[in-house]
């Protein structure tokens, strides 16, 4: 895919968004890309990371290797949860200290809008399914 430094502006805004719900407890960055739209870019770059890739690293075929790894996409993503975590840890901690309901609930909604998206990708729903995200929600609830 050909992006252009608007695309990676974006991704790395992106990253900071995983990153700052890395900083809370029991937050997942994976929700967020999966709501922000990454998540299978950056799991299929991430599992390319391989005996094949590390072999053209180790071989200095670094083109080959960046290019195999996706790394423009992937370092600007870890470039945005870095610089999100270091400079929000402070500000996350001090929410949570003095505003804990608020993170919680802001959160709580991520989580929620996460399950939207992927009922919008599930095509049919059947009687497991639905049971499947009735324990589901049992044990979020839990």
């Amino acid at each position: 895919m050909k992006r252009n430094i608007k695309d990676y502006t974006i991704l790395t805004l992106k990253g900071m968004g995983m990153g700052a719900a890395d900083v809370v407890p029991g937050v997942s960055g994976g929700t967020i890309a999966f709501i922000v739209g990454i998540y299978e870019e950056l799991i299929n770059s991430i599992k390319s990371v391989d005996l094949k890739t590390l072999k053209l690293l180790f071989t200095f075929k670094l083109k080959s290797f960046w290019n195999n790894i996706n790394g423009n996409f992937l370092l600007s993503v870890i470039l945005g949860i870095l610089i999100s975590v270091f400079s929000l840890a402070k500000l996350i901690t001090f929410l949570l200290d003095d505003y804990p309901v608020l993170v919680w609930a802001f959160f709580f909604g991520l989580v929620i809008a996460s399950t939207y998206f992927v009922s919008k990708r599930i095509q049919v729903w059947d009687w497991k399914r639905w049971l499947s995200f009735i324990i589901g929600v049992g044990i979020a609830y839990y």
